[in-house]
């Protein structure tokens, strides 16, 4: 099987790239991450969805894989 890659730095699957704020309480530390990690997920979702699929991460960076069509 031959298979096509893409990758993708890691900031760019986070929604808020802007976000630069330092929580300062627990409450907002918690929030921050749960925003952060299902702005994530709906992004390997929408990957998923077309057929990419993460195969592994390389320091700041995504890498993911679909068969060639």
């Amino acid at each position: 099987m031959k298979w096509v890659y893409k990758v993708e730095p890691v900031d760019n699957l986070i929604a808020d790239k802007g976000d630069h704020d330092i929580a300062v309480s627990k409450d907002a530390s918690s929030k921050r991450k749960t925003n952060m990690a299902n702005s994530f997920q709906d992004n390997l979702n929408t990957l998923g969805q077309d057929g990419w699929e993460m195969v592994s991460t390389f320091a700041e960076f995504a890498i993911f894989k679909k068969p060639v069509s």
